[in-house]
């Protein structure tokens, strides 16, 4: 993977990778109201299933100054749990990924729910 990474109009500067994880910045809004893009895998075993696999987790911080002056990160992240096997794929993950995808989109390809879960905590 690529130290700097582009995503969408918005370029994040890497800022640390170690074997823990790694922690891109980007700061077009100024560096006291940065985003941030940390990326993070760990080996797990699935309780259920006995089986091994590795959790990755990719996460968004979004600086925001707030009405009393303080600056707090509005976040967002994935969490993706794959067992480790010849059969499970990215095509897999993908699918995943597609169903969230549609469940928030807001063109005419999504059912545009992202205000009614996640401001107004609707289930």
């Amino acid at each position: 993977m690529n130290a700097n990474l582009t995503v969408g109009a918005l370029n994040y500067v890497q800022q640390y990778s170690e074997k823990s994880g790694s922690l891109r910045r980007e700061v077009s809004r100024g560096p006291a109201l940065p985003t941030e893009m940390r990326i993070a895998h760990q080996p797990y075993v699935d309780s259920a299933t006995k089986k091994a696999g590795t959790r990755s987790v990719v996460r968004f911080d979004r600086y925001q100054a707030l009405s009393d002056g303080t600056i707090a990160p509005v976040s967002a992240y994935v969490v993706v749990t794959r067992p480790t096997d010849t059969l499970v794929t990215g095509t897999e993950v993908l699918a995943c990924f597609e169903n969230l995808i549609g469940l928030l989109q807001e063109d005419d390809s999504g059912l545009d729910l992202a205000d009614e879960i996640f401001v107004n905590q609707e289930q």
